[in-house]
């Protein structure tokens, strides 16, 4: 009853306003007459009728409350809610522990130790050592000598070879890096469709039994004609054939989903218990527009493409330490020798520059410069064709995520026929005008159109998920907080069953009064509460209330000058 949901402040704030105006005493009737309806036909438990008008009649200052919906939680939306949160956590938890993930990041640190080793190429190096042996003295004498030496040495001229360096070590890493990102995103994807394979083949598993079900319930009732004997025997013997069929496709469909458990494992790391698993819905805001803009999108956010572009740069920076080896090098060097018997040195330090150009044979320096040219025009003819990959990846795609929908709509219609056309059969069957024959073929014909429809809707799923993991959306860098949780959260669905599912959930809701949620829209009503006009009252869901007054029937007994009281009822 609406009269047991108006809270207290919204009952003060109507008398308060109503008093102001000028037909007071009919509003203020109207209400003692709905309070006391509420009163006589729901009174509460523990409270006496003074409390409960009071309750009722409490006003509130402002003229109207807003109105919200607010869903009520089943045990199977709390069971899906902790399942969405447990895959979410697995996602996570795989995407750094999973081993692919662990060696790819183990290779960006590893790039990452050459770029600080190419760093230090500008910082000075030291080197000591020691020496002994025997000596020819110039008195033709023998002496034996024992030295110690040190050096500290630091390039300052190279002719851009350790700049170059630097820049190769640079754009590996960055490559390292684009190849980790790539492989958390094929590792997510693969994870994905592993969940998605366990779920195509229970459901398939799960019509290939109830196939099975209703095939032994036609059996039972033809062999109980048969043994009447109404009919022969042959239809029995087909039915039962039938059954046997689709006991052994639920057995080979249970083999595979087994194999899609144990690959399901493997990624999240637990091993999910039947029809636990949430569906899955790739977001329409992760989808592209068209099909230019995911060809676009796909060249901007290819990890692929990012990593070729990388690779081109250490080669270019390699071409350039080759061809910087043609130039002389200029150092400075200290030098201090420890020789206590000065057979060779005498004890001292030395300050020097040190000019140093290494022709080689002529032939090795022309050979590394054309080796990396020659690299990079390799590197440069593979980004070309990465890029043709990607583009024939992403238009591929697009055009079956686009042809799978019209698939998936095509297969419910005829799913739809076929169990219409099944039930016909079997009335027909029931009424006598009709053969098992019959209703088998039909339930064969609604069974395959099934475990179809099942395929389309996963084949489609996939395909959306390789699409939005061509286009970047699967993962994005830096990826927001609860981005993964949107996969399980419950997306709008098509016009053409959004209606059913809106009645159900409008059936799970109640209406609440709530005085600080401006976004709603607010109820109001004629000042004669006597009229039978029903005012309509959206909500900020959309959904379509009516106001109605009536009379308590109740209540006519009353004698004429009480007043009889009215009920407001959603």
């Amino acid at each position: 009853m609406m009269t047991k949901s108006i809270s207290s402040s919204l009952c003060h704030s109507a008398a308060a306003s109503l008093l102001t105006s000028k037909p007071w005493a009919i509003l203020l009737g109207g209400l003692h007459f709905m309070a006391s309806t509420a009163i006589a036909q729901a009174p509460q438990d523990g409270m006496t009728p003074v409390q409960q008008t009071k309750q009722l009649l409490v006003i509130r200052k402002t003229p109207a409350s807003d109105l919200r919906l607010v869903h009520k939680l089943s045990p199977a939306t709390l069971a899906n809610d902790n399942a969405s949160r447990r895959l979410v956590d697995a996602l996570h938890a795989m995407l750094n522990e999973y081993p692919d993930v662990l060696k790819a990041r183990a290779a960006l640190e590893s790039a990452g130790h050459d770029v600080n080793s190419a760093r230090g190429a500008r910082w000075p190096t030291f080197k000591v050592g020691t020496s002994s042996g025997d000596a020819q003295m110039r008195q033709g004498t023998r002496a034996s000598y024992t030295t110690v030496n040190a050096e500290v040495r630091m390039s300052l001229l190279d002719g851009g070879a350790i700049g170059a360096g630097i820049r190769s070590a640079e754009s590996s890493e960055a490559a390292q890096s684009s190849a980790l990102y790539a492989t958390r995103q094929n590792v997510l994807l693969d994870a994905l469709t592993a969940m998605q394979e366990l779920q195509r083949f229970g459901s398939k598993a799960t019509i290939a039994a109830e196939s099975a079900r209703i095939i032994g319930q036609l059996a039972r009732l033809e062999e109980r004609r048969a043994e009447l004997g109404a009919v022969g025997r042959n239809d029995l013997r087909q039915a039962s054939s039938r059954q046997a069929s689709a006991l052994a496709q639920q057995q080979a469909l249970e083999s595979q989903r087994l194999d899609a458990q144990a690959r399901f494992t493997r990624y999240f790391g637990f091993t999910p218990e039947t029809d636990w698993l949430p569906q899955l819905h790739v977001p329409l805001q992760w989808m592209p527009a068209n099909e230019s803009g995911a060809l676009q999108a796909a060249e901007n956010n290819s990890t692929e493409l990012q990593e070729i572009e990388q690779q081109i740069a250490r080669a270019t920076a390699e071409v350039e330490r080759s061809k910087a080896q043609r130039y002389p090098t200029l150092a400075a060097v200290v030098t201090h020798n420890r020789d206590p018997k000065g057979v060779l040195y005498a004890d001292g330090t030395r300050y020097g520059v040190e000019l140093n150009w290494n022709f080689g044979n002529g032939f090795e320096l022309r050979d590394r410069i054309l080796k990396a040219i020659n690299e990079l025009q390799a590197q440069e003819a593979q980004q070309e064709a990465v890029r043709r990959q990607v583009r024939e990846t992403t238009s591929a795609t697009w055009g079956r995520t686009m042809t799978g929908r019209q698939r998936e709509v095509q297969l419910a219609g005829a799913v739809r026929e076929a169990r219409a056309a099944f039930e016909g059969r079997r009335r027909l069957l029931e009424a006598g005008r009709g053969s098992l024959s019959q209703v088998l073929d039909a339930q064969l014909d609604m069974q395959r159109f099934m475990l179809e429809e099942a395929d389309a809707i996963y084949d489609q799923r996939i395909n959306e998920l390789r699409l939005v993991r061509a286009t970047g959306k699967l993962l994005p860098s830096p990826m927001p907080n609860q981005w993964l949780g949107l996969l399980f959260a419950q997306q709008s669905q098509t016009p053409a069953t959004s209606s059913s599912q809106g009645l159900a959930i409008a059936s799970k809701a109640r209406l609440e009064l709530s005085p600080k949620s401006p976004a709603m829209s607010t109820v109001s009503t004629d000042k004669d509460l006597n009229s039978a006009t029903v005012r309509t009252v959206p909500t900020a869901q959309h959904l379509r209330l009516r106001l109605e007054h009536r009379l308590a029937t109740e209540q006519l007994s009353l004698p004429q000058n009480q007043i009889k009281t009215t009920t407001a009822q959603w």
